[in-house]
């Protein structure tokens, strides 16, 4: 069909040869009786030293491609970091590649009136995020531009990420692994439609929880040509089934923690009347709650808050008004290497959410063998189902019920290396294993000795 003339073009398509145009059928595509454009798209390419696959999977390690715009970044170097333990994890295993999106669409409360006019260009240029190098690899940053007409917005953001992955050429990885329903398992669903390359999709809570109505029309394209979905806990995947997902394509496989970084070799002394709070300060972990239920607890009862968030100052002033701030310490972001000897000084760990789906902190803490006080909410239920792990509390608990159980959780004898020992079964090292053997199953390929 090359060098064949339009056979009924109203506009011209193709290339300009000898005097006419002239076209090919991947050239323009008919929208009615009218022909629109086609640009030509730059053929797929390879990453640095990676190839087209050759030899057979059993017979090299596997390649993995992981795609998740979770990954840490200079005013946020925490985030994603469980993303960033997995990714360490599989390596021993397997050759991983990492592709991190950076949605850089601009919402009308994301610029001034000023920048506007200064131009988009260069407003997104100068607010580009810069992606750290961490798990011994820097990603691949795949920024994206999604039109934003009301309700379409979810399949939008997909397609331009999708169109942004196509100039990887799939068929260089055994495996895309991607991380959180929405926007990369979306995505990688419509860059793969037309593969066989397996797909497999972390859903992680937050991306399920908060899945508005465009992200729900948008599902069936994502569970028709996913392989297999982990929800961290059996709680999400629940949610998933109900959404639509085939029960036979879900397994529950956790998040875990770095064994080797919680291996406190000289644990710091223990403070038992001391509450330790980690984790990122907005509303829906409801910290507030927390600092007015100190007020209700003895006057030897103190917390310490780890982590930045736009609520530090609404709470400082919180603990200010109640007299608290004396017995309330905001120490702000933690490197890595601080967070193991902050939980095992605790008494407990406390954790109020309103909603989560299988947070890391809490076997963080439970492998310094520090016990945990947390709202029953999400996969936390699973992550206590022992009582000598910690305490559940409802999720509509009162301030006074609240200061009630923190104390009564910091009388009782924890029998703390009983504590550290259950933790261990939930590290990276063990749990990499079991996401490995799922790889093998979606290829169709037998699991080696090594992982069975």
């Amino acid at each position: 069909m090359r060098n064949r003339s339009c056979a009924r073009p109203t506009m011209p398509c193709g290339r300009w040869t000898g005097g006419a145009w002239t076209c090919s059928p991947s050239d323009h595509f008919w929208y009615g009786k009218r022909a629109k454009i086609r640009i030509p798209q730059p053929e797929p390419r390879y990453l640095p030293g990676w190839e087209k696959l050759t030899a057979p999977a059993p017979e090299r390690p596997l390649k993995v491609l992981v795609v998740s715009h979770l990954w840490p970044r200079p005013d946020f170097p925490h985030l994603g970091i469980f993303v960033v333990d997995q990714v360490k994890a599989l390596s021993h295993w397997c050759r991983v590649a990492v592709a991190a999106p950076v949605d850089r669409t601009i919402r009308r409360e994301e610029i001034s009136l000023r920048e506007f006019r200064r131009g988009l260009v260069r407003y997104r240029r100068r607010t580009r995020p810069h992606l750290l190098e961490a798990a011994g690899m820097r990603p691949l940053e795949v920024s994206y531009v999604a039109r934003l007409p009301r309700g379409l917005f979810a399949l939008n953001a997909a397609r331009a990420l999708a169109a942004r992955l196509r100039r990887l050429d799939p068929h260089q990885f055994d495996v895309v692994h991607a991380h959180t329903v929405f926007p990369d398992g979306l995505a990688c669903a419509l860059w793969l439609k037309d593969t066989k390359v397996p797909l497999v999709v972390t859903a992680h809570g937050s991306d399920v929880h908060s899945m508005r109505p465009g992200m729900r029309r948008a599902m069936p394209r994502l569970l028709r040509r996913v392989n297999l979905l982990i929800p961290v806990s059996q709680a999400l995947g629940v949610e998933l089934c109900a959404l639509g997902a085939d029960p036979e394509r879900v397994t529950v496989i956790p998040n875990g923690f770095s064994a080797r970084l919680f291996d406190l070799q000289e644990p710091p002394p223990r403070d038992p009347r001391k509450i330790a709070y980690l984790g990122y300060l907005r509303g829906i972990k409801r910290v507030n709650l927390l600092i007015e239920a100190l007020a209700h607890c003895p006057a030897d009862v103190t917390l310490e808050v780890a982590g930045l968030g736009p609520d530090r100052p609404a709470l400082e002033a919180q603990a200010a008004k109640l007299g608290l701030q004396d017995r309330v310490r905001f120490l702000g972001l933690l490197t890595r290497d601080r967070v193991p000897g902050f939980l095992a000084g605790a008494g407990i760990m406390a954790l109020v959410s309103e909603r989560e789906g299988w947070p890391t902190v809490i076997f963080e803490s439970l492998a310094c063998g520090t016990p945990v006080l947390a709202t029953a909410v999400g996969g936390v239920p699973e992550a206590l189902a022992d009582s000598s792990l910690g305490r559940l509390i409802p999720r509509d608990i009162t301030p006074s019920d609240l200061g009630r159980e923190i104390q009564e959780a910091l009388d009782t004898p924890w029998d703390y290396a009983a504590i550290r020992r259950h933790a261990l079964n939930f590290s990276w090292e063990a749990i990499s294993g079991k996401i490995l053997q799922e790889y093998y199953r979606v290829m169709g390929l037998p699991v080696p000795g090594k992982l069975a």
